[in-house]
């Protein structure tokens, strides 16, 4: 598979923060973090897309473009779609601080299911008991339920997730 570009912040990272690459080091060889797999990508794929922007004709492309360096709002809500219950959490990630769009403070948005945060912008799945230890910090929550109850959403995620409207 071509990822293009959707390593690029996490791989600035690991080479440019110790602390991050020890985090990554010491917790993919325990599995409490991984890279993006095939659970993720099929989420990905197989998307009903909107193209968002003129060189992005699938959600794939947003991440082979790297849009997923500094739109994590966008990003974390689109892949919400595909997932039957997460919630999208906005907050504080330190670690982003100076990386583009979260230059100020390091403001940040992922996912969350009952086990797992995932990170659209690092492209990593993480255990939640590891929250604290990357340094997410939590402002706001939409629940899976919350999101449940919003018109305009459960719309979009029917759309997303029509399997009569794919072109493959």
């Amino acid at each position: 598979m071509d990822y293009g570009l959707a390593f690029k912040l996490n791989e600035e990272l690991y080479n440019n923060n110790i602390e991050f690459k020890k985090l990554i080091d010491i917790y993919t060889k325990t599995n409490q973090v991984r890279y993006f797999g095939d659970s993720e990508y099929q989420k990905i794929i197989f998307q009903n897309f909107i193209p968002i922007v003129p060189d992005a004709k699938e959600f794939i492309d947003m991440f082979r473009l790297g849009y997923n360096s500094g739109n994590c709002a966008m990003m974390a809500r689109i892949l919400s779609y595909s997932y039957d219950d997460v919630d999208i959490v906005s907050g504080v990630l330190p670690l982003l601080k100076g990386t583009f769009n979260a230059e100020k403070e390091g403001g940040h948005v992922w996912l969350e299911d009952n086990y797992n945060i995932i990170d659209t912008s690092l492209m990593l799945v993480i255990d939640k008991s590891l929250k604290k230890e990357f340094g997410y910090i939590e402002e706001e929550r939409l629940t899976a339920a919350d999101l449940r109850k919003s018109p305009r959403y459960m719309a979009r995620k029917e759309f997303v997730r029509d399997t009569s409207l794919q072109k493959r």
